[in-house]
């Protein structure tokens, strides 16, 4: 019985131990060892020999991996892929940008430069306008005749003429601009309705000891847990 103690005793002195450096991309990562304790630190010191790894991070894969640990130092390097489902997210957000755009950013610029038109029109409709006031005054102030019938049959109506293009060329940009704002509105509200891409972190639920089982439904998430009987 002494000599297998002490057999024992010789064979754990002369396991020694090592210093594992992890480099690992992205920096807030986290790692269950063993299947049993989850760490963060990217300095851990083992015994000597194989450890299981289990890599995660925010929108990234989980990546196992067995690592032999020598006595010493070494240095293990690993940059973890993105998620699947991130970039499928990234994906739909994309996709959804796009369509705000199209939706909200694309129509409201139409309708300022539709304003911008309108109000360009407006100020040409308010100038023959003023015209034909000061035609009116130049009317009553004619000294002759002759000037009160160039007026009269020339000058008054042209500016006339004038004033009514210019009025009904106002009237259409009016017209288009409330038909744009009325359009951007309904685009804006019907947009808001549209749900915005969610990332789910289905990695690290997996991280965490969860499995996604797939179904005729969408599938559903399993968990498992571990007893230890022998306590």
């Amino acid at each position: 019985m002494a000599l297998a103690l002490i057999a024992s005793s010789g064979a754990l002195m002369a396991q020694s131990a090592g210093t594992l450096y992890l480099k690992i991309d992205p920096a807030n990562f986290m790692y269950r060892l063993d299947h049993q304790f989850t760490l963060q630190k990217g300095e851990v010191e083992l015994l000597e020999g194989l450890h299981n790894f289990s890599f995660w991070a925010p929108q990234r894969k989980v990546v196992d991996t067995t690592l032999n640990v020598p006595s010493g130092t070494s240095t293990f390097t690993l940059r973890l892929p993105f998620s699947t489902e991130y970039l499928v997210y990234q994906r739909d957000l994309d996709k959804y940008r796009n369509e705000m755009r199209v939706k909200r950013l694309v129509p409201a610029v139409i309708t300022g430069g539709a304003l911008l038109y309108t109000a360009f029109k407006f100020a040409g409709m308010k100038k023959a306008h003023d015209q034909l006031n000061d035609d009116r005054t130049a009317y009553d102030a004619a000294p002759s005749p002759h000037a009160i019938t160039v007026l009269k049959t020339e000058t008054m109506p042209a500016h006339k003429d004038e004033f009514d293009k210019a009025r009904t060329n106002f009237a259409v940009a009016a017209g288009i601009t409330a038909l744009f704002a009325g359009t951007t509105a309904y685009l804006y509200l019907r947009s808001a309705k549209q749900p915005k891409p969610v990332f789910h972190d289905a990695e690290k639920l997996r991280f965490d000891g969860l499995s996604w089982v797939p179904g005729p439904e969408g599938g559903t998430w399993q968990g498992g847990l571990t007893w230890n009987m022998a306590r």
